[in-house]
């Protein structure tokens, strides 16, 4: 039986070129915790996962890392019952299901090399490509010349789903904003809303969101915290647009229940928080049993190989941020991150999920 005889971890802590507003915070480094498993079989397998600057290496390396290693490689599923079992006062919170998602990843990255398939091949997938959405309208400068200059740019690339950030300045502003989008996007086109949670009150996200209804949003993503799902109910009853979230859920079975209390209409899911694979796709399956979609949360390397495997994604794609506009900064840990061709993710057929990880970067943005 092939078991884990290493465990590697690397805290990756990237530098954005400008301070970056996320709601009404200001970032200035994407950081990336990366888990490198080495079996006794001699495959090695990566995982990694957005550590939003919390030391989710050590967190992997201190407290799992020594009750995974010499358990079998072969089974997934399993290593996460141990590690979430032995970290079980914190097993559902995003943090500790974020490290064991990575770990998670890495060893469907050795299972599928074991069978020398993808890893959306070892789930059964027989899509090559994925439509995608774009994020736009980080960036706000004293006019939205540059929002309109994105817009073109996906549209130059066959992209014509968009989901840009609003509540970042006044409500007015949002209006114009969506409404330049959509006037050059066309009446079609979908076009999502990301809050980042910083609505507050219900009163202020009725006011705002009725502003924007009539210009025909597919959704308004984390209007409010996840905990706050009633809020979510309200909102889409007072503005008949729909609510979406859960990207910070910790396991499929938190998913279910914002499903059943119907507190989210497009159910959010990261592969990358919520547990790993098994966990994605029964989070996804859950929303397909309640007559749902789901959307994922960038990762889309990751993520186009999980959902190939599934029937119930948004219609308007899976969620890319195009390298160009350096927000996310994963492109840099690569040699070459994902191929996007007439507005679609091409699926890396590679075996495991086909990341070219430049190691070089990799221990140098480690060392800052």
């Amino acid at each position: 039986m092939d078991r884990i005889s290493k465990i590697e971890t690397f805290e990756a802590r990237v530098p954005l070129p400008a301070p970056l507003a996320v709601g009404s915070a200001k970032i200035t480094h994407r950081t990336y915790s990366i888990v490198k498993i080495t079996t006794t079989d001699g495959l090695v397998g990566i995982g990694y996962c957005y550590s939003r600057g919390l030391p989710i290496a050590k967190l992997i390396a201190d407290a799992m890392a020594p009750v995974a290693l010499n358990q079998t490689a072969e089974s997934p599923k399993e290593i996460r019952e141990i590690v979430l079992g032995f970290n079980w006062q914190s097993a559902e919170h995003g943090t500790v299901s974020a490290a064991a998602s990575a770990i998670d990843m890495a060893l469907y990255d050795i299972a599928a090399k074991r069978q020398n398939k993808s890893v959306a091949a070892l789930l059964g997938a027989k899509v090559a490509e994925i439509p995608i959405y774009t994020v736009i309208g980080y960036h706000y400068g004293p006019d939205d010349s540059g929002l309109a200059d994105e817009v073109e740019y996906a549209l130059s690339k066959g992209i014509n789903s968009f989901k840009m950030v609003m509540g970042a300045e006044s409500p007015e502003r949002d209006v114009a904003r969506v409404k330049l989008v959509r006037e050059i996007a066309g009446a079609n086109a979908p076009i999502a809303l990301d809050a980042f949670r910083t609505l507050k009150t219900l009163e202020n996200a009725v006011n705002r969101v009725n502003l924007l209804r009539e210009l025909n949003i597919a959704f308004i993503e984390d209007p409010f915290l996840e905990s706050e799902g009633l809020l979510a109910i309200a909102l889409r009853e007072a503005t008949g647009v729909p609510a979406s979230f859960g990207e910070s859920l910790a396991s499929a079975k938190m998913a279910e229940q914002v499903l059943h209390y119907k507190q989210t209409d497009i159910l959010r899911v990261d592969a990358l928080v919520i547990g790993g694979v098994d966990q994605f796709l029964a989070a996804a399956s859950a929303a397909g049993n309640y007559g749902k979609t789901y959307a994922t949360h960038i990762h889309t390397e990751v993520h186009s190989q999980l959902a190939a495997a599934t029937s119930n994604l948004y219609a308007g794609g899976l969620e890319y941020l195009d390298p160009k506009y350096e927000i996310d900064l994963f492109h840099h840990l690569l040699i070459a991150p994902i191929n996007i061709l007439d507005g679609k993710a091409v699926l890396s057929k590679e075996p495991g999920f086909g990341i070219n990880w430049d190691w070089d970067a990799v221990i140098k943005f480690s060392k800052i």
